[in-house]
Order: C-alpha cells, then structure tokens, then sequence
C-alpha cells in the first residue's frame, strides 16, 4: 500500500493512528505488528508467508546465537536469508542467463519461471541479517520475545522501502518509547513535506522523463537525452527520499525515531561524498557488514581497492537482477577508486553530478544494450534525429516544479526552515527570560512585539502544509501517475 495513495492516507492512516491513540501503552506493539502484516499483505497476500517465514527464521536462529555452536548458527541464518532472496529475485534472471549460454551451443532452454518479487524482501532481509550479526557479536542480546523481533522486521513505515534499521537502534524503542506533541507536531510535517516531495514534485518530473525515456534512443538529440537524464535525476530523488520522509514522519507519530536517508546528495562534490549522502542506511550497512569484514583498507591498497569494487558489485546487484544494475554499481565503485589516487582531478558538484546522471541512465534503462544507444544520443554521435515536442510538455505547473526541485535538491529549502526554527526557538528563550524578569520585579512588562510575529509565521507555517496536503490529494485524485521506483527492490 503506497504511502501517497488516496486508501492509505484518507482511510487505512486514519485507522492506525487512531487505534494507536485510543489503545493503552501495552498494547501498542501487538497493534502496529498487527496493522503492519495487514498493509504489507495489501500489496500480496500470498507473499506474506515469506515475510512471516523470515520472521520465525531468524527468530529461532538469533536464540542459537549465544552458544557454542553460534558461528554455524550464523552462517545458517545468512544462508536461509540470502537463498530466499535469491529464490524470489534472482531466479527468473538466472535461468534466463543459462538460457542464453544454452541457446549458443543449442541445448533445449529451460522454462523461464514466473516467479513475483514480495515487496520489500531485499530491506527486511538486510534489516533481518543484521541483527543475526550483531547478536552474533555481542552488539545486542537476542530478542525473546518473537512478537518484537516481528515487530522489528515488519515495521511498517520502513518495511517496503527503507530506511534499513539497525536492531539495537529500534530495540530499546519497542520496548519503551515516548511520545509527545512535539513529535507528533514533528512527525505530521515530516510526512507532509514527504507527500509533497513525492506527489508534487517526483511525480510531476515522471510525467515528461517517460515520454523522453520511451523514444527512440537512435534518432533522439542531445538535448533532450540530456534533458531526460537530468528529469529522472530529480524523479528518482524526490521518489525515494520524499518516500523515506513519509515513513520517517510516520515512525515519529508512533514514538519512533528512524535513521535519515538522504543529505542532499546532489549537492556532493565526490562520488565517495555521494554515497555518504544518498541512501545512507544501504551504505551503512554494506560497509558495516561487507566491506568491514572483507577487511576494508587495513589490508593494503590492492585488496581496498578490491574490496571497494565488490561493495559496489553487490550493491548493483542488490538493487535489481540485471547486468545493467551491475555495471550501475561498478561504474560508481570505479569512480570511487579513482577518487582514493592522488592524480585524479575530480572534486567538485558539476563533476560528481554528471558521473551520477551517467550512472542513471544505466539504472533507467535497466539495459546495457540500450544505455549504450542513449549515451550515443547524450554524445550527439546519432545521425538524423527527430526533436522533441517540448512546448507540449513544458507549462507553468513543470516550470515551477523544475525551480522548486532544483533549489530543493541542493538543500536551499531546509536552510531557511532551519534557520526559521533556530530564530523561532531562539526568541522563545528570550520570551520567557522576559516574562520570568517582569514576574519577578512585579511589572506588567509584556512579552516582545516579536513574539506576535512568530505566531502568524506559525499559522503561515501550518496554513502553507495544509494547503500542500489538499493540492496532493487534487493531484492524486486528478492523475494515475503515482509510481515508487524502490517498490521493485
């Protein structure tokens, strides 16, 4: 169940919300776990058996893991984890590549099978493998209690689609959390800003990068290839960091805290800063327990340099069964090895930005064969080519969104938020400092002229996202457009 659908936010939010108000404190977890196997299962309920199968797994598997027998414990726990993820994943694009190597020496193919990928099954089996190792190590001991363990994997803010949570990070919040207004308060804007990132803005860029992405590669021009790439930069950026707001925001209105997913990655100046920015938890976690275990760069510089490009071998092949998934994640794996020599000149924005807009294209695509056709348009190497009907797409709504996601993305917006909280939150010290100073010299002195400022900037705060929310839902209702591009990893 998408989080920018009209079921979710006008009637299955509502719902689970106020469930969680209205019940008492122990029932809180018994409610989410319940109401998360439910929106998971809106979305395939015959694929809910592999997420409550995970759940067993390694809930028995995380109790072996204080024995004597623990390693072999671990490595049957990763085991079972990684062949369910192949099973569902890579299965279909296995067989199709022994297909093609039987066809070449022709021997009978096998039947490709129709395997359905279960939404979200690469997040909560990293998030599930995760506390196998870090119970393994000490980190955290394991969890008892099977009902919070479920809890933990199937949360269902983050379930689909990140942010991957560490264990020891949501442990102590499953057991006691608490809530407040200002973090309700906190939790609604979050998530509006969210819905606006992925309603307004991503969707809105989708409209025109998949009209420019259906073309012909070969009589396209270099503009428009261009103009194509950069669309579906800023698509994929508000689709997947307004999605990690929303369930960021929703994990606040439940008394979670979840880990930030995104720092402006466009505005890096390296691609090794990118990765520091954008998907931040996946990074974390294949440097924590791949690159790490592989020896990272204690080893000396070949073996770093091997272990960077494996890193980003898997990280490609995490996000989708394809070569081109592959070649996505060792072309950004390249770039950070040369980044590591002291001779390589890159280092600023407009460099790291054109390396990560090369790189979606390989993503976009999800073909090696037609990246190449679509670097030969971006190059101007196609002969006769055929222009684009810009003056169909391009109106006053696309033109100010093109402005909002280019400020947007490099953080210009979040700085005068910030900078609004900070002064905000600055004159509130001073207005009660004054007030406690009147009190105590018996004085009528009112509070300052500036405190009636900060209260109408508050309702201009307040009138501002709810008249966001109403142009989401407008837009919602008027356009079936509504795609998540992470929903297929």
């Amino acid at each position: 169940m998408l989080f920018s659908s009209l079921i979710f936010l006008t009637l299955a939010l509502p719902i689970i919300w106020g469930g969680s108000l209205a019940l008492p404190n122990r029932w809180q977890n018994a409610w989410l776990l319940l109401v998360s196997v439910i929106v998971y299962a809106w979305g395939g309920v015959s694929y809910t058996a592999v997420l409550l199968g995970s759940i067993l797994m390694n809930y028995v598997v995380g109790l072996q893991l204080t024995g004597l027998h623990k390693r072999r414990w671990l490595i049957v726990g990763v085991i079972a984890n990684l062949t369910t993820l192949a099973v569902f994943k890579y299965t279909m694009f296995a067989v199709g590549e022994a297909n093609d190597l039987l066809r070449m020496i022709r021997i009978p193919a096998f039947e490709l099978p129709k395997i359905a990928l279960p939404l979200g099954i690469s997040f909560y089996t990293f998030q599930a493998m995760s506390y196998l190792v870090d119970t393994y190590r000490g980190a955290t001991p394991p969890q008892r209690n099977i009902f919070r363990l479920g809890l933990y994997i199937s949360f269902f803010p983050q379930l689909i689609a990140g942010p991957i949570v560490r264990y020891q990070d949501m442990d102590r919040q499953i057991s006691e959390r608490q809530r407040s207004w200002e973090m309700t308060a906190e939790g609604i804007r979050r998530f509006l800003v969210g819905l606006v990132k992925k309603v307004l803005i991503a969707n809105t860029l989708a409209t025109v990068a998949d009209e420019i992405f259906a073309l012909d590669f070969g009589t396209m021009d270099a503009l428009t290839a261009w103009a194509g790439a950069v669309l579906y930069a800023g698509q994929i950026y508000y689709d997947f960091s307004g999605y990690s707001d929303m369930a960021i925001g929703l994990g606040m209105l439940f008394g979670f805290r979840l880990p930030e997913n995104f720092n402006y990655p466009y505005a890096s100046k390296s691609i090794r800063e990118f990765w520091r920015r954008w998907h931040i938890t996946l990074g974390a976690w294949f440097r924590d327990y791949l690159y790490v275990p592989l020896g990272g760069s204690r080893d000396g510089y070949w073996r770093t340099m091997r272990n960077l490009l494996l890193v980003f071998l898997a990280t490609g092949f995490w996000h989708g069964a394809a070569w081109a998934f592959v070649l996505w994640g060792l072309w950004h794996g390249l770039f950070i090895v040369l980044e590591r020599q002291r001779w390589w000149p890159g280092g600023n924005v407009v460099y790291a930005f054109v390396v990560v807009l090369l790189g979606w294209v390989l993503f976009r695509t999800e073909s090696a064969a037609l990246a190449g056709d679509y670097y030969l348009a971006m190059f101007g190497l196609n002969g006769d080519t055929v222009a684009f009907d810009w003056g169909f797409y391009w109106n006053l709504e696309l033109t100010v969104v093109g402005m909002v996601a280019l400020v947007g993305a490099f953080g210009g917006g979040t700085l005068v938020y910030r900078k609004y909280v900070e002064v905000r939150q600055a004159n509130s010290k001073y207005v009660e400092v004054r007030q406690n100073v009147s009190k105590r010299i018996n004085t009528d002195n009112p509070a300052p002229k500036t405190k009636a400022l900060y209260q109408f900037l508050d309702i201009i705060h307040l009138f501002t996202l709810l008249t966001l929310f109403l142009l989401c839902l407008n837009a919602l209702v008027n356009n079936a457009l509504n795609p998540f591009i992470y929903f297929r990893f």
